[in-house]
């Protein structure tokens, strides 16, 4: 199926959870049929800013103090 050869391309560009959702039923030849895909491709949120809101801020780490009169 030539669909499973296009899916190969979008994992191999880095999409995750790439899929076949359908075809279409358009024909543009007697070869083709169109077909919707889907994928995810993540973005690191610090490089688009408008991401940057909806991204969950980085932990800060914590500073543990000694109790007082301990070893």
């Amino acid at each position: 199926m030539p669909g499973k050869d296009f899916l190969a391309l979008m994992l191999t560009a880095g999409f995750h959870r790439a899929s076949l959702k359908s075809y279409t039923g358009f024909k543009s030849s007697p070869y083709t049929e169109g077909a919707m895909f889907y994928g995810e491709k993540p973005v690191d949120p610090r490089l688009r800013p408008d991401l940057e809101t909806q991204a969950e801020p980085l932990a800060e780490p914590t500073q543990v103090e000694a109790a007082p009169g301990g070893s």
